[in-house]
């Protein structure tokens, strides 16, 4: 299988990784990513890795960038606490379903990490085999088991293996696997990034500084607050990038989501239309009666990041006949953020499927054999995570249960 051309539809954290952990071993690899560049989108949300993740990224990583990873992530204390809308310590929820099952070596179990921030850090080193600007919408499948990849702009590229990394809305899944469902989970996010400064760690709640905190009330309305302080943001390593990296990279900040079972919310028509500073306000009025610090965690939201989001998950489907055209990450197993995580499944995919495409490689095995291992081994690991998510969800979210 040497030479062997890989395409990856996708430039998220799974599409990168594998990218990243692919080019390191020295295979042909090209990454089509709808973005216009790495930095186009405020996606900029804390995500919780743990040692699932890091082993990926470790793995993916030459050391330089893993110390630049370690340098731009956060490692509070790794409690992930429930409250009431008053600020009282709910019952904690058994933990074992958020720590992963890597070993990477004297890192704490639970980072918290900047997503736009990891994909600057994986995009190092790839500039030539990632291509922006160009959105994958399909593919053929040829009679000399190549595969033609399909462009939004009318053009195609030739492959031996594609790979869909192109999330929940994937145009290869729904070709290569129409029987995968997608299904909204009926709750709605609000979501915004609060700046971390001395003046507003002050007005914050000190007990909501950990890896993660949701308060919730009766009827599942919550509010969370998941602070990211980077450990390391003077470091020479941040100082070599350039000006966007160095000045996204060394700001903290806490993300910070209002949820909402739709029926409580207001109707998508509005939710989608209105304004950040309209969400924030609606947000403001909807906990007005909760404790003072949770009003006070909505007004410090920074009213240029708040967006509202839709709560969906795909549905698990039983075996499928591996080819030479796979899926990773939010395009196979999309689920509920209620154990956060969804980042670590897709990275989890990046690492085995990269390591069954280097077996390939280096003459091990079929490369199609290669897919279907890893595939076997994703529907059991990524369906698991996906189904406690859901669980999880409809008792701390109020989100619907997963079809059967």
């Amino acid at each position: 299988m040497s030479g062997t051309r890989i395409v990856i539809a996708g430039g998220g954290l799974a599409g990168l990784t594998l990218a990243h952990y692919l080019n390191r071993h020295g295979l042909d690899v090209a990454v089509y990513e709808r973005d216009t560049s790495i930095g186009a989108r405020e996606a900029g949300y804390r995500i919780h890795i743990n040692s699932t993740g890091t082993s990926a990224l470790h793995a993916a990583l030459e050391p330089q960038l893993w110390e630049l990873f370690l340098a731009t992530s956060g490692m509070p204390n790794d409690d992930m606490l429930l409250f009431d809308e008053q600020l009282n310590l709910r019952p904690g929820r058994d933990r074992s379903a958020t720590e992963g099952t890597g070993v990477p070596t004297d890192i704490p179990e639970h980072l918290v990490v900047c997503r736009s921030t990891l994909r600057r850090i994986l995009y190092l080193g790839l500039e030539k085999a990632v291509h922006f600007g160009a959105k994958v919408t399909g593919y053929r499948s040829n009679p000399d088991g190549t595969v033609t990849v399909l462009l939004d702009n009318g053009e195609s590229v030739e492959a031996d293996v594609l790979i869909a990394a192109d999330g929940v809305n994937s145009s290869v899944r729904a070709q290569r696997l129409p029987q995968v469902k997608v299904v909204d989970l009926a709750a709605r996010h609000i979501a915004a990034k609060v700046p971390i400064t001395e003046e507003t760690k002050a007005k914050l709640p000190q007990q909501l500084f950990n890896t993660f905190s949701l308060a919730y009330a009766a009827d599942w309305t919550g509010l969370t607050l998941g602070p990211l302080e980077r450990s390391n943001p003077g470091s020479p390593l941040v100082k070599e990038q350039d000006p966007d990296f160095q000045n996204e990279a060394t700001k903290n900040y806490a993300l910070s989501i209002f949820n909402s079972v739709e029926s409580l919310m207001m109707p998508d028509a509005e939710l989608f239309t209105a304004t950040p500073e309209q969400l924030k306000a609606y947000a403001l009025e909807r906990v007005a009666s909760w404790h003072p610090a949770l009003v006070e965690t909505v007004r410090l939201w920074d009213t240029a990041t708040v967006q509202a989001l839709t709560l969906r998950s795909c549905v698990p489907v039983s075996a499928w006949e591996p080819s030479n055209v796979t899926v990773v990450g939010d395009a196979i197993h999309t689920m509920s953020p209620a154990l956060g995580i969804g980042a670590n499944t897709a990275l989890r995919d990046a690492h085995v499927l990269g390591g069954e495409l280097l077996a390939a490689a280096q003459g091990e095995k079929d490369v199609v054999d290669g897919i279907g291992a890893y595939e076997e081994a994703m529907r059991d690991y990524g369906y698991k995570a996906l189904r406690m998510s859901a669980a999880v969800g409809e008792k701390v979210i109020g989100h619907l249960p997963l079809p059967e």
